[in-house]
């Protein structure tokens, strides 16, 4: 939201690779956030199948 980081970096800077920090750390929160996510619904769904078979 700060217009001063944004002065520095043309607007193409996802264009040269030199995404910001902050973002690159929201980009990785998310992405685990979303995996741990995944892999909770992957284990409930293992074992309510198991349940079910059982």
């Amino acid at each position: 939201m700060n217009s001063n980081s944004e002065d520095n970096k043309k607007p193409a800077k996802y264009a040269d690779s030199s995404i910001s920090d902050k973002a690159f750390k929201r980009a990785i929160l998310w992405f685990c956030i979303y995996c741990t996510l995944f892999i909770i619904g992957v284990i409930f769904m293992v074992n309510a199948d198991g349940l079910s078979m059982g």
